[in-house]
């Protein structure tokens, strides 16, 4: 699970798993979802790479 900061996609599956706030608060779950733009996500614990 991880938060769309922007961009667009679209579930493989009509309804994901997520509760409605969690939809509405910008989460998705990237392992059922088809990126349909560039997407900047918010992940938990991911490393910055680029930040050395």
């Amino acid at each position: 699970m991880c938060k769309l900061s922007t961009g667009e996609i679209e579930y493989q599956i009509e309804w994901p798993g997520l509760a409605r706030e969690e939809k509405a608060e910008g989460w998705i779950l990237p392992c059922v979802a088809e990126a349909r733009s560039d997407l900047v996500l918010d992940v938990r614990g991911a490393v910055d790479l680029k930040a050395g």
